[in-house]
């Protein structure tokens, strides 16, 4: 009896305990799942705290080895919306929010209007001009509270460290690099966008590679465009720049907030390309800014290119307020009654600006902008920068590309008609046209080969380019070095393969972009639908460590 008792003795007395311990084990087992689940979805929807309250942001992998996951933090805001009152006004800092704010979608982009015909006059990249249908999708969500930004913060988790650019292409082992620097606080690039001040968005532009790749946090922005933010009486009416002074906000809050993502408020680069590079050129002469950078990369435009700056805004003002019944000799009386017209009513008006200018974009304010950008770099304002600047071995295409025949060449009647007309539009003074015409057209022949339609057609590219772009850059790079601030250069000389442009086109306007922000690293995209070889990702990850390194260090 004793033995079949403690048979059963033994599952009675223990079936209790061992329930308790099942019970006990579960309870613990769900608990620790509950723990990860949160621990996974606070990394995977990442909460930061800012001034203003708490976003979510999201972590994103990214589709190379060598690339870590990238958190994103997207249609954040950095002003108030400047609707109503504030239509036509500097920026105010934004409200704050209770709660955690999303920050996982972009949000509404600035107004603008892409007209077709409007655009062949507006400075834009091909792969902006041929892709209309891909911008589209981009700036089809407009609306006046568009001053918003996006941050891009890379982590190391997943990301190869020490890879070197053979890396990436091969197997062949050269000396390892290791991309990522060991401060604790990120530097900070801040990139402003192109688009002849009248399109584009920071929502175009995806950080995360270029984040990733250089271990830096990539911030990309939109800020009022055309009408709405450079609009300009002349007076104090209206004085315009309000799209600078955006970006200057967008400083602000950078320098103010940063540091929560784990970036260095003092270690800030912007750069930006076309529109963009001059909006960057001159923040680096203005007072406004002072402090919220500490260098700059202008890429293929400086605030010395002839269309930076826009020398009569009254005109250009006038012709809008005729456009849309706004025709009040007094500026203040003009001014209100544009505040008061729906923004669409505004932006759709066709005003074409004389040939190379613009007719709204930054202006001589004596403020914001308080003298000629030549003066102030002869003054030295711009001195306190780190700068790198540079352009593109073909900017002019555009200005070529109309007048090619179908074997690609150019006529000589056409390459005279092209310089004439260059001269009549940039310079207005009739004495010495002519010997300027001549002069031009003698220094842009090749006298070797000067009956080949093809090396016409490479001269004037050459023409514009200069003119331009190269002159422009040269002249602002000689100006900062000589008082021996850090001043570096560069000439980009390729280009990807793609059918946006003909065959014969080098380098044009806004070809580097792609391979500043690692678009090789992934394949062709929508929008630089490019046949990326392995060439390619090599040059990217070159472009990409140079500018990065650049933040890092000057």
């Amino acid at each position: 009896m004793s033995k079949p008792m403690g048979l059963l003795w033994l599952p009675l007395i223990f079936t209790p305990v061992c329930v308790m311990l099942n019970s006990n084990f579960l309870l613990w087992i769900t608990a620790l799942a509950i723990r990860f689940t949160l621990i996974d979805g606070q990394a995977q929807y990442p909460v930061v705290t800012t001034n203003y309250g708490k976003i979510r942001g999201l972590r994103t992998p990214l589709p190379n080895e060598i690339l870590g996951p990238v958190e994103q933090y997207l249609g954040v805001p950095y002003a108030s919306p400047p609707t109503g009152e504030r239509r036509f006004q500097p920026p105010e800092p934004p409200s704050s929010w209770t709660g955690v704010r999303n920050a996982t979608q972009f949000a509404a982009v600035c107004p603008q209007y892409l007209d077709e015909r409007s655009l062949l006059n507006d400075m834009l990249p091909v792969w902006f001009t041929a892709n209309l249908d891909t911008v589209v999708t981009y700036v089809q969500d407009q609306n006046e509270d568009c001053l918003y930004l996006n941050i891009y913060v890379p982590t190391e988790d997943g990301a190869n460290t020490k890879k070197s650019a053979d890396d990436i292409t091969s197997n062949d082992r050269g000396e390892d690099e290791d991309i990522h620097d060991q401060n604790s606080k990120k530097p900070v690039m801040v990139y402003i966008h192109g688009g002849s001040y009248m399109e584009g968005t920071g929502n175009m532009i995806d950080g995360s590679i270029l984040a990733s790749y250089g271990n830096v946090i990539v911030v990309t922005i939109n800020y009022r465009l055309g009408v709405l933010g450079f609009l300009s009486t002349g007076d104090q009416a209206a004085k315009g720049n309000y799209g600078l002074l955006d970006q200057i906000q967008a400083l602000r809050w950078i320098e103010e907030n940063i540091g929560s993502f784990g970036g260095d408020p003092k270690r800030v680069t912007i750069f930006g390309s076309g529109a963009g590079a001059s909006c960057v050129s001159l923040l680096t002469l203005s007072h406004y800014s002072e402090g919220l950078f500490q260098k700059a990369i202008i890429q293929s435009g400086t605030a010395l290119s002839s269309w930076a700056v826009n020398y009569q805004p009254a005109k250009y003002t006038r012709i809008l307020a005729d456009k849309v019944g706004c025709d009040m000799l007094d500026t203040t009386d003009l001014v209100e009654c544009l505040r008061n017209k729906n923004y669409k009513e505004l932006i759709q008006q066709t005003i074409t600006p004389a040939t190379y200018h613009i007719a709204f974009g930054p202006v001589i304010d004596g403020d914001v902008i308080p003298d000629d950008p030549q003066i102030l770099m002869e003054q030295g304002e711009f001195l306190n920068y780190d700068i790198m600047l540079g352009v593109n071995q073909g900017e002019g295409l555009k200005f070529v590309d109309g007048i090619v025949d179908n074997e690609d060449g150019v006529s000589p009647n056409d390459f005279d008609f092209s310089v004439s007309n260059f001269v009549d539009n940039l310079y207005g003074y009739p004495e010495g046209k002519d010997t300027l015409r001549e002069t031009i057209k003698f220094m842009y022949t090749d006298w070797a080969d000067k009956e080949n339609p093809e090396t016409r057609r490479k001269t004037l590219v050459a023409l514009f380019t200069d003119h331009q772009w190269v002159a422009p850059a040269v002249a602002t790079a000689d100006l900062h070095a000589q008082y021996g601030s850090p001043t570096y250069f560069y000439a980009f000389y390729h280009h990807c393969q793609s059918e946006m442009k003909p065959s014969w086109a080098d380098s044009a306007h806004g070809d580097e972009v792609p391979y500043v922000f690692g678009i090789p690293m992934i394949g062709p995209t929508e929008l630089f639908n490019c046949n990326f070889s392995k060439n390619d990702v090599m040059l990217s990850a070159v472009v990409m460590t140079y500018w990065t390194n650049f933040a890092k260090t000057g």
